[in-house]
């Protein structure tokens, strides 16, 4: 097999990264500034509250970080557990 190490994919490149990144801070941006002119229906007052999903997404994002890393200490195991 001829394998060739030197090949550059696109997201080798740290400006491709960047453009990523960009793009999803405007689609965050973008649906945040669509909320002023969609009227939503939920079944609760704070679900009508402005960004609330943004909030409750990202909120729930960090306690599923923080059990994880609580749950880590629980169950790790020592690097040669298995030897």
């Amino acid at each position: 097999m001829n394998s060739n190490n030197n090949k550059k994919y696109w997201l080798d490149q740290p400006k491709n990264i960047n453009k990523i990144v960009y793009l999803l801070y405007a689609a965050c941006a973008g649906l945040l500034i669509v909320e002023f002119f969609y009227h939503k229906h939920g079944h609760f007052d704070f679900e009508q509250w402005f960004g609330f999903y943004a909030w409750f997404g990202f909120i729930a994002y960090i306690s599923i970080v923080m059990s994880a890393k609580l749950l880590r200490k629980f169950i790790k195991r020592k690097e040669n557990y298995y030897d």
